[in-house]
């Protein structure tokens, strides 16, 4: 029965970890492993639940750039308290190569839980490092920062098309007064444009109103 408990925890595939544990704390994980003869409790119950732990390294160690070298599935840090340097180093991870990011520390402010969740962190977990809740931990961490993507996406596209639209309406009002035609005519000709020449409306815009202001 443990055996068969222990197989459904298990991830369906492996997913690279990066462990990062600063000091002697025994509660980091990340896709990175430098540090061979570290045996933490942590990386064992990682390697037992089947993730590969690729790397396992510390603080002082440039995170943003192992990550865009390795590109870990999973950033798991285990830590007294994430100092600015490490924020730091998730604000970049999460501007240039995003990934789920787990924390472990022995320490919890309001202020360093919000300063933790604005540099990209999904989970930030306080004096709990149990082997049986890891895998539970991690799944709910990859939802949470799968949702942000999510939303994050959508209001980019949202950003676009508002964006877009207002091309489109400039365009339009450039040609309504140089042809004097409609606003619908306008519509239906950056339309066939756009058709004519495989382009977006937006694409087709922006060309009519750089000719109309150079």
């Amino acid at each position: 029965m443990v055996a068969t408990q222990t197989e459904q925890m298990k991830p369906k595939q492996k997913s690279a970890v990066l462990l990062v544990e600063e000091g002697n704390v025994d509660q980091c994980i990340t896709t990175l492993k430098i540090n061979e003869n570290n045996n933490s409790i942590l990386k064992q119950s990682l390697i037992d639940l089947d993730y590969n732990v690729t790397h396992h390294v510390n603080s002082d160690v440039l995170l943003s750039e192992k990550c865009a070298q390795s590109f870990p599935n999973i950033l798991i840090i285990n830590t007294d308290a994430p100092s600015d340097e490490i924020l730091k180093e998730l604000t970049s991870i999460n501007k240039l190569t995003p990934l789920p990011v787990l924390v472990f520390a022995k320490q919890e402010t309001q202020s360093l839980i919000k300063s933790s969740i604005k540099a990209g962190v999904s989970a930030y977990i306080v004096n709990d490092i149990q082997p049986h809740r890891l895998n539970s931990l991690i799944s709910v961490a990859c939802e949470r920062f799968a949702q942000h993507q999510k939303l994050v996406k959508e209001l980019k596209q949202t950003k676009t098309l508002l964006a877009d639209r207002k091309i489109v309406e400039r365009a339009k009002g450039y040609l309504m007064q140089q042809r004097k035609i409609t606003e619908q005519e306008a519509f239906t000709l950056l339309r066939k444009m756009a058709m004519n020449n495989g382009q977006t409306l937006a694409e087709v815009s922006n060309n009519i109103i750089t000719v109309f202001t150079h």
